[in-house]
């Protein structure tokens, strides 16, 4: 979902062993009762060390804290955004205050755990763990010229409040808004688009008025099934990506079958790079606010980023998707096909 869970188990000992499905250097251990915060669409292997024999609860808590002061996301090695509440549109359903959903509340119980039998005494492993062989090493990573360049956008485009007016929309809006109607929806009229795009596809100037939203976009903004998002990426290659965020949500970017090595965070080097294969694109900050009202024009914001290096596994070719964790972000259009193709003998 796109709500930041926070987690804790009563009464047992957690290890963290790995932080979106990739393996971590070193384990985190948590204390009893001591909540782990996940970011939004992330993920997280626990390793528990069970307490008395008894029906234990794995729960959610609310992530706005006991005493509403919020638990934070964490984010890497102090990089801005540093410890924050999620930023995630109202585009989705939550389980908390308003936005109730068939009257959920929190704590929310994710799994129930029955511990019985004899008694096995067995201690939680320690790190450091061992790095996965098919993983590059991040020395590899950094030290090898990449074979491509590639820029993604997250982007929202709408008739909503806030993109009314012409110059509060990004340049793609006017174009996407025009080809894609009922029809893509499957009869539904939609008000907003959720996109995922080539970013360097820039369209031009619309010749009739250079103030209106720019026209011939040569990629498609929402997810084609019969249509790869690039060209040219080869198994055994390695490559580097940014993907930029043209929205004032969180987006969590996530690709199958290839970790990434995470390097700059809104443009800014990591001091440790780290592995992932899931992670939190921020959010875009507002400009300057108008009247003391905030500013929704997307155009005077500051995009959020993430650049990142990768190896497509040379033993794995075919096609694939990226797209934003967010189910339902991913659901309306926040997801592009990927070819990797085999290497040529």
């Amino acid at each position: 979902s796109g709500v930041t869970l926070v987690v804790a188990l009563q009464d047992h000992e957690l290890n963290i062993i790995a932080n979106d499905g990739i393996t971590v250097p070193e384990m985190v251990t948590l204390n009893k009762n001591q909540p782990y915060v996940m970011g939004s669409g992330n993920r997280t292997d626990l390793l528990i060390k069970a307490g008395e024999p008894g029906t234990y609860l794995l729960q959610a808590l609310d992530p706005a804290g006991p005493n509403g002061e919020g638990y934070s996301i964490i984010t890497q090695s102090g990089i801005d955004p540093a410890q924050r509440l999620a930023r995630i549109g109202f585009d989705f359903p939550v389980i908390a205050g308003e936005f109730q959903v068939q009257g959920t509340t929190y704590p929310y119980t994710l799994a129930i755990i029955v511990v019985s039998g004899d008694e096995m005494d067995m201690d939680l492993p320690e790190g450091p763990l061992p790095v996965p062989e098919v993983i590059p090493s991040i020395e590899t990573q950094l030290e090898t010229t990449p074979d491509a360049v590639r820029n993604v956008a997250f982007e929202i485009c709408g008739q909503l409040f806030g993109m009314a007016n012409l110059d509060a929309r990004l340049s793609s809006c006017g174009w996407y808004f025009s080809i894609y109607d009922a029809e893509y929806w499957g009869g539904n009229s939609f008000t907003s688009l959720l996109m995922m795009r080539d970013a360097d596809d820039e369209g031009i100037p619309n010749p009739d008025d250079p103030a209106m939203p720019r026209i011939d976009f040569q990629k498609e903004g929402l997810f084609a099934a019969d249509e790869a998002l690039f060209e040219g990426m080869v198994a055994g290659n390695f490559e580097e990506w940014t993907i930029i965020n043209r929205s004032f949500s969180d987006h969590p970017f996530h690709i199958h079958v290839n970790p990434f090595l995470v390097t700059h965070i809104n443009g800014i080097p990591l001091p440790q790079p780290e592995y992932r294969d899931t992670i939190i694109v921020p959010a875009a900050l507002m400009g300057p606010p108008i009247n003391n009202m905030p500013n929704l024009n997307i155009n005077e914001a500051t995009f959020g980023s993430i650049t990142f290096r990768t190896e497509f596994d040379p033993a794995i070719f075919g096609q694939t998707v990226i797209h934003c964790h967010i189910l339902t972000h991913e659901d309306v259009g926040m997801m592009q096909r990927v070819d990797i193709i085999e290497p040529a003998e």
